[in-house]
């Protein structure tokens, strides 16, 4: 085959000249992504100024509105941090080194009871006032709309339990809540109150010896929730738990810590996976819907009315009723937390404290005897009420662990929000004062001594609550 002369270096030259052809096009293609990504965070950071120069202008139109006083803003290194940025990354410090608490009650200090500072574009308020807080809580509570900051967090797990829902539905599902929670005695068993401090027992060393007590107080919490929003406990302190039953605390405590991680993230939570969350959701609320179900048959099939047709106690089999109650339940076992870290924290206290045991266990006994205490006997418990109240952040020298302070004061003064206050307080809170009385007066007729094996000092660890990091070590004779 012959190939012209002339069509050859023709040929050939069309050949290397198309490689640099296509090196100009990817470079092209690359700059116009690059222009692409620039024009795009440009887009970005100008929607957030816009956004937040909108956000500038209602607060201070509201703040003339209402004649607020001008707040003082955090400055220091964070004085053109207007993005909030600075102080996101110091929070997240202070949060992952266990200084949170300390961190927050400096800047109390420094800048006063309510002052400003800029988060990931977002213009926070922080306010330890009385005033303030029972304005919101109480006073101008429907001018504060909470769920935006809650609904994202709670969606997956409780799509229209109380932490998720306001206005209208909230109200319909705290009645629901409150509805179940209102007769005490009826749903209150001091004989499986009982039952469950028994089991505790089984996990308390003999002649004093060192046991973490938060571990058995929470587990010991968890069993009596369980037992009253699913009625069956899930056995956190048995010695036999089924794989069924651990797979459902695992899932529920890494929810839990998925959610408080969120909250404090913000806007960055975007940045996380959440597969393992929504999968622990899934599980976790699998786990709720069949107890409820299969409970709400078995009260239907024993309660029924002379006509023949089921009584149905604020709920029937419906998949929708079934759904709502499953988000009760699931809403009750989020917040069980409060339980446990309320007889941690003063076991803690109470192992650095001789004097208030022997007060707390003598006038327990001078008042009730060793029998377990009935109904009509908790009441008169009122040296217990005033340790549980008591805690090193109100009143008089709060530092100091000291609950005579109680004796004086009254539980519904101003600044004194164990239970939130308003329209948001908690509506088990009686329930918890009742089972924690009930749970600290058997204790102390079982043992005279707390002996404080704890070497490290309390160090924060936040969950749905406040928990010891080092856990808290006592022993109990």
């Amino acid at each position: 085959m012959c190939m012209d002369d002339k069509s050859f270096p023709s040929q050939l030259w069309n050949d290397t000249t198309s490689q640099p052809d296509a090196a100009v096009n990817t470079w092209s293609g690359v700059a116009s992504l690059h222009r692409a990504f620039i024009v795009a965070g440009v887009g970005i950071i100008l929607t957030f100024v816009v956004r937040r120069l909108h956000q500038i202008r209602q607060l201070r139109r509201l703040e003339r509105l209402h004649g607020c006083k001008k707040l003082p803003n955090e400055s220091g290194r964070f004085q053109y941090d207007f993005l909030g940025i600075a102080k996101a990354i110091e929070l997240g410090f202070h949060l992952r080194y266990r200084s949170f608490l300390r961190y927050t009650n400096a800047l109390f200090m420094k800048y006063g009871e309510t002052y400003a500072s800029n988060v990931l574009v977002y213009r926070l308020i922080f306010t330890c006032n009385t005033e303030n807080i029972k304005h919101l809580l109480s006073t101008a509570f429907t001018d504060f709309d909470s769920s935006p900051l809650r609904k994202h967090l709670f969606e997956s797990i409780t799509p229209h339990g109380i932490f998720t829902l306001d206005s209208t539905g909230w109200k319909k599902s705290r009645e629901k809540l409150r509805s179940q929670l209102s007769n005490l005695r009826q749903i209150v068993d001091l004989n499986l109150c009982e039952q469950h401090f028994q089991a505790f027992l089984q996990h308390v060393p003999s002649n004093g010896q060192e046991f973490d007590i938060q571990s058995c107080v929470f587990a010991l919490s968890l069993d009596m929730q369980t037992l009253f929003s699913l009625g069956e406990s899930v056995d956190a302190l048995g010695f036999s738990q089924s794989q069924e039953k651990k797979q459902f605390l695992a899932d529920l405590l890494s929810v839990k810590e998925r959610i408080v991680q969120d909250g404090f993230r913000g806007p960055l939570r975007y940045l996380y996976p959440k597969q393992r969350f929504i999968q622990s959701c899934r599980r976790a609320r699998k786990y709720v819907m069949a107890h409820v179900t299969r409970e709400v048959k078995t009260t239907t099939c024993m309660n029924k009315e002379d006509d023949g047709r089921p009584f149905r106690r604020a709920f029937n089999t419906e998949t929708e009723e079934i759904s709502q109650l499953a988000d009760q339940a699931l809403s009750v076992l989020l917040a069980n937390d409060s339980m446990g870290t309320t007889l941690s924290g003063l076991f803690f206290c109470l192992s650095q404290d001789t004097r208030v045991v022997h007060k707390l266990r003598k006038s327990i006994i001078d008042t009730i005897g060793l029998t377990p205490p009935i109904w009509e006997q908790l009441a008169s418990l009122r040296y217990v009420r005033c340790v549980l109240q008591e805690g090193k952040d109100f009143g008089e020298n709060p530092e100091a662990f000291y609950p005579e302070r109680w004796e004086h004061l009254s539980g519904d003064m101003p600044g004194f929000i164990p239970f939130n206050k308003g329209p948001r307080a908690c509506p088990g809170q009686y329930y918890a004062m009742i089972v924690l009385t009930y749970l600290v007066a058997r204790i102390f007729q079982t043992f005279s001594t707390v002996s404080n094996y704890n070497t490290k000092p309390w160090t924060e660890r936040i969950s749905m609550t406040f928990e010891n990091e080092n856990g808290v070590l006592v022993g109990l004779s």
